[in-house]
């Protein structure tokens, strides 16, 4: 059975690995089929070590779910030979289980080359040559039928795949050469299966799940080629579309996890003390330990559920976790960028907001002349007209905005009476997506009004 990638959206933070980690398990409490959590990025040392305390298993990195050879294949692997068969073995084999081409591996299902019915035929004709020798026709059969595999196996001028192919390409190279079957083999060419045209019709796409977006920019690559079956979001409806109806669960909450965690809690459906815990981290975080303006009466009462469960106060365990979690004195200024960098399209114009939590907000001082230039740089290789980093203090519940791209004196005149030292300071103001992203919104519709 082919597995169901769920998988959130690129740079991963705490929610979305959370969202992604605990939905699995709660599909696969409740549901048949096989499901693997996975992460469409390299994950952060500081997450890595929250589920190394929790005692979760990384997820799968899976940085692009676009169709592979390896998507191709049957569930169930075609049937191989050694290389000490012989033909008689051989024989036997193709012809109970009605082969036309058997692949010849090793001891340790490496693949070493292929037999096919038209060579056994064409070994009996040359050895028969024009039947003169008919009357030794006895002794010449039974010298054929006792050659291995290994002195009759077709080894060059092969064409094979490796898994991690692309489907379109090796479409293309099935369509020009026009051989039967083709090997598909591993980066260590160990064997995996044969495909063929046939396997180009029957076609399956990966299938996955989306949490905590909704946006092809942030999903994984190659998002346009899977089977999108389910996305559970609290952002905004973004641009991905599917061929068919999905089940699609979008809701205006602090986090991804407050809703994951409310299906286990609704289904009454068992959720073990780290699951409960991953997830109040994951609320924790996304919220800003409830200072958010996303946060919802929602969030708060899910989180006290989670408590129950798992003993960890959430204001506490959310204070912790952001002081573990602050590394910005150990990052590059682009590292810093970076990380939570979202991309916009208001009309023809691109903007770009990336945003980064601490808890001392005068460390960014000296820091911010520099971070304007490396800002400056990425608007021009990334043709973004606008840029901004939003510098999130926890604690004084506030943020700098930091500005760049030719358009930032729009926005320095939209905040222009919260100018501090060179930068906007916006009191109150900790979400991206309901305080700052509106606001830049409806300033360039005004522009473009103009």
């Amino acid at each position: 059975m082919k597995p169901v990638y769920v998988i959130g959206h690129k740079n991963p933070d705490v929610d979305s690995v959370a969202a992604a980690i605990s939905y699995k398990v709660y599909k696969q409490s409740t549901d048949k089929g096989v499901y693997i959590a996975a992460a469409a990025g390299e994950l952060k040392d500081e997450l890595k070590a929250l589920l190394d305390h929790l005692e979760f298993e990384y997820p799968m990195i899976l940085s692009n779910v676009g169709t592979t050879v390896e998507d191709l294949l049957d569930e169930e692997r075609s049937l191989y030979i050694g290389a000490d068969t012989t033909l008689v073995e051989l024989g036997n084999i193709m012809r109970n289980n009605k082969l036309k081409t058997v692949p010849v591996l090793d001891e340790k299902q490496k693949f070493l080359g292929l037999i096919t019915i038209g060579d056994i035929a064409m070994i009996y004709l040359e050895a028969l040559g024009t039947g003169r020798d008919i009357d030794n026709s006895p002794e010449i059969l039974r010298q054929i039928l006792a050659k291995k595999a290994s002195s009759i196996m077709k080894s060059r001028n092969l064409v094979l795949f490796e898994k991690d192919e692309k489907a379109e390409e090796a479409k293309k190279m099935m369509l020009s050469t026009r051989f039967r079957n083709y090997p598909v083999v591993d980066d260590d060419n160990r064997y995996l299966g044969m495909i063929s045209r046939y396997n180009l019709l029957q076609m399956k796409r990966k299938q996955i799940i989306l949490v905590d977006h909704n946006e092809k920019k942030q999903a994984v690559d190659g998002v346009e080629e899977a089977e999108i079956l389910e996305i559970i979001d609290h952002h905004r409806v973004g641009d991905l579309q599917t061929i068919f109806p999905i089940y699609f669960h979008n809701e205006p909450v602090g986090s991804t996890s407050t809703l994951v965690a409310d299906k286990f809690l609704t289904n009454k459906v068992f959720m073990a003390n780290n699951v409960a815990a991953l997830l109040l981290s994951g609320i924790m975080t996304d919220t800003m330990i409830f200072k958010s303006p996303t946060t919802t009466a929602k969030d708060k009462r899910v989180a006290q559920e989670l408590q129950h469960i798992c003993g960890l106060d959430p204001i506490d365990w959310g204070k912790k976790l952001f002081a573990e979690n602050s590394r910005v004195d150990k990052q590059t200024d682009l590292e810093l960028i970076s990380e939570d960098l979202k991309e916009y399209v208001s009309g023809t114009t691109m903007f770009a907001i990336s945003q980064v939590e601490t808890i001392d907000l005068d460390q960014f001082a000296e820091r911010r002349k520099n971070l304007i230039a490396t800002m400056e740089n990425l608007c021009a290789q990334n043709g973004y007209a606008l840029m901004c980093l939003m510098v999130t203090d926890i604690f004084e519940e506030g943020t700098e905005l930091i500005v760049a791209g030719e358009m930032r004196n729009l926005v320095e005149e939209e905040f222009q009476h919260d100018h501090i030292k060179g930068g906007i300071f916006l009191k109150g103001v900790l979400s991206r997506k309901k305080q700052v992203v509106p606001v830049i919104y409806e300033m360039l519709r005004k522009q473009m009004m103009m």
